[in-house]
């Protein structure tokens, strides 16, 4: 007897763990196993360009965020559509009763099973992989009374305070004269059974820039992306009614749950064609089960593109997998919009009385719609949420980042001819979602850029042309090579043909200049810009024949020539060593490495290039090698081969998690917003060059892979080339090539 009641009660265990575990390890499963206190509980889901932050508080709640890219204010702030709450009679949710909560990544789906045996309450949420609309559908069996309620702090019109201006970005500074700084109160519409709501800019700070930054003359050539801006959501329940504009509730209690929220912006003439577009993307959406199997189809599809999967029984080593597989997932819910994801809390922002940087405004009871630094696109840190969706074989998102700065194309080259008397393009370190600088960049009452960490970096242009360049490696995609990335990158030569004069010897004088944000004074051929010309040009001569003109290959041969040749000095070993600048004041204002720039982001030098000492001594000396944000500490030694210096770097990017956050995948930062999304691109970068490099035909493998990390993976690399492999016990078990006339490039 006594063994078969051992026997049932590890029985009724096992039933037990199985419906509802603990904390699983699982990468691909978030489960929580506890309602949330607040939403700091939160977890991100998403279809690319709606998005939500979702949780499930302890009274009983379910609650969520609804977010988009484009939801743009007057002031440019990228506001919230807006909070939901959902309550149930007999809440299954209430703190010590079963729950489950998983958030399902191959799946992009959150699930939730709560409730006791006869009054389980069992939920899908996701947003539909196909159109603007998030579900929230699923099974009672008890039935249940069901409230939804649309929270909005935006029922007034509000006057912008000093502090929150610097939100804005546009002026945080403060105001220009004559400018407007408020912005619009939502309206709810009078529907019935239905909560309809929107915002609708009521005017565009962008003439604004347009007058105090002196760019009259080119008006028309400048987007405008905040005028007529509306954006808002539409919220139907089968089986719900109104209760106020705000409210809907059951008549009765139900057992089937089907909530449908749609989040939709466009800049429309007039705020009925705005509804009756929303409107339309919820009567057309598809049932709940053709929703989640569409959507279930497009995740699952997007993780078979590529992972690596580092695992060898180390714990630390489930952490970095885990790291990259949530990062490359928030990526994904956010990178199909026309505007580019941002590094500072994406659309994933949350009430700052939880995650802030700067000021502290904990105690300043502002609304998720604050963030320090705005949603302005700083080309140092917003490049690093892209460049590793190369290798995972992410091309189509990265479309909308390259269109979002063509768009902007005629305003950089109006600029250009404007401020610095030069043809060709050239954007500034910091720009708005139109293009030009924030009137707190600017500098009030300027006639000039007048903020002094960017005003004479100059290479953002040149390292775009290496994406677009690189874009084209990896794809073949020859119409994109001919109408997008050499028109861009001759005008990005163009700009330093222009602007900068040339020495005696007929070498081109980059003057004034700066080494990053780093060396201000005295700056002469800054590194970045001599190494970005040196290699751009050099790349664009190597294209087929049969793509360059006879022109554009005489210019860019007359025009190499011209370049000055990279900075270098002797150490105090009389060893040569890679520069900041052919010449520069060493006072330091930041902490960047722009002596570096000839490594990453231009491939000048490399572990299968010669003098690559030249680097690594240069590297060893960093006065400042960081490991978050911005840093690119751990791409210099994955292209240096450095792989335990590498490794340091993974290691302690995976570990910088937002305190106080149950999703680990939000990570903190010192110096930027948060959750913060440069750095955990970075590491993604990282990791991924220390598996795969490339560099013209051939493929360099494990180049700055530590040889006691075991990995399974499949990664992209150029000319359409795919990898799969196993590396176990410092051995490829296992390598497969498409096509498999590459397999003769790679070298190990």
């Amino acid at each position: 007897m006594s063994k078969l009641r051992l026997t049932i009660l590890f029985i009724v265990q096992l039933l037990i763990f199985e419906a509802f575990p603990q904390e699983e390890n699982n990468n691909y499963k978030i489960v929580f196993n506890t309602p949330s206190i607040n939403e700091t509980g939160n977890v991100p889901i998403g279809n690319g360009s709606l998005g939500s932050n979702v949780w499930v508080e302890e009274n009983g709640d379910l609650l969520l965020y609804l977010s988009r890219n484009d939801s743009h204010s007057e002031l440019q702030r990228l506001l919230k559509l807006g909070r939901v709450r959902i309550s149930f009679s007999e809440s299954p949710f209430f703190k010590g009763k079963p729950f489950r909560q998983e958030l399902n990544l191959k799946e992009g789906t959150l699930k939730i099973l709560a409730g006791k045996k006869g009054e389980e309450l069992n939920l899908k949420i996701f947003i539909d992989a196909n159109s603007p609309v998030m579900y929230i559908s699923g099974y009672s069996e008890k039935p249940v009374q069901v409230k939804v309620t649309l929270e909005n702090w935006r029922k007034n019109k509000h006057e912008l305070n000093t502090e929150e201006l610097a939100s804005t970005w546009l002026y945080r500074t403060g105001v220009p004269d004559g400018a407007e700084a408020w912005e619009s109160a939502d309206v709810f519409l009078k529907k019935t059974d239905v909560i309809a709501w929107y915002h609708r800019n009521a005017y565009s700070s962008v003439p604004v820039h347009i007058k105090k930054q002196g760019m009259e003359d080119f008006a028309n050539q400048i987007i405008d992306p905040l005028k007529d801006n509306t954006f808002g959501g539409y919220i139907k329940a089968s089986g719900l009614v109104s209760l106020s504009d705000s409210v809907l509730h059951t008549k009765r209690p139900l057992k089937n749950i089907d909530i449908r929220i749609a989040g939709y912006t466009r800049q429309t003439p007039d705020p009925a064609t705005w509804e009756k577009e929303i409107a339309r993307w919820i009567a057309q959406s598809p049932s709940p089960k053709k929703a989640y199997q569409q959507t279930a189809k497009w995740w699952t599809d997007f993780w078979n593109r590529g992972w690596i999967d580092i695992n060898n029984g180390y714990d630390s080593l489930s952490t970095y997998t885990q790291t990259y597989i949530l990062s490359k997932y928030q990526m994904a819910c956010q990178m199909r919009n026309e505007f580019p994801a941002r590094f500072q809390g994406g659309i994933f922002n949350v009430d700052p009385k939880y995650a802030y940087y700067g000021p502290d405004v904990r105690q300043k009871n502002y609304s998720a719609d604050y963030r320090f630094y705005g949603v302005n696109y700083w080309w140092q840190n917003v490049r690093f949420l892209y460049l590793p969706q190369f290798a995972q074989g992410n091309f189509d998102m990265m479309k909308p980042f390259f269109d979002f700065y063509i768009k902007q194309a005629k305003t950089f080259e109006a600029r250009s001819n404007k401020y610095y008397g030069a043809s060709g393009i050239y954007m500034q370190e910091c720009i708005s979602t139109f293009g030009l600088p924030g009137m707190g960049d600017f500098g009030l009452g300027s006639d000039t850029y007048s903020e002094e960490y960017t005003k004479d970096i100059w290479q953002q242009c040149l390292e775009m042309s290496v994406m677009m360049l690189d874009y084209y490696h990896y794809t073949g995609d020859e119409a994109f090579l001919k109408t997008k990335a050499l028109p861009w990158a001759r005008k990005a030569l163009q700009f330093y043909s222009t602007r900068f004069k040339k020495d005696e010897q007929g070498k081109l004088w980059i003057f004034p200049s700066h080494g990053l944000e780093t060396y201000w004074t005295d700056v002469i051929n800054d590194m970045p810009s001599v190494a970005g010309l040196h290699y751009v040009l050099e790349e664009l001569l190597k294209l087929p024949q049969s793509i360059l003109t006879p022109e554009d290959k005489q210019n860019w041969t007359n025009m190499l020539s011209t370049i000055p040749d990279l900075p270098k000095k002797k150490d105090s070993l009389g060893n040569v060593v890679v520069d900041n600048a052919a010449f520069y004041s060493p006072q330091r204002t930041n902490y960047e490495a722009p002596d570096l720039y000839c490594l990453f982001p231009f491939r000048i030098y490399g572990i299968h290039k010669p003098n690559i000492k030249e680097v690594e001594r240069a590297y060893f000396n960093m006065p400042n090698p960081g490991r978050v944000c911005w840093y690119q500490t751990g791409i210099f030694a994955a292209r240096l081969g450095l792989a335990a210096e590498a490794a340091k770097d993974i290691k302690a990017r995976s570990g910088a998690y937002l305190k106080g956050f149950r999703f680990k995948g939000y990570m903190d930062s010192p110096h930027d917003w948060k959750p913060d999304y440069d750095g955990v691109g970075n590491m993604m970068n990282t990791l991924q060059e220390m598996l795969v490099q490339c560099d013209g035909d051939k493929i360099y493998m494990l180049p700055a892979w530590p040889k006691d990390w075991d990995v399974n993976f499949k990664v992209h690399a150029f000319k359409n080339t795919v990898i799969e492999g196993t590396y176990k016990n410092g051995k490829m078990e296992f390598l497969k090539v498409m096509p498999e006339s590459r397999r003769k490039d790679i070298i190990f």
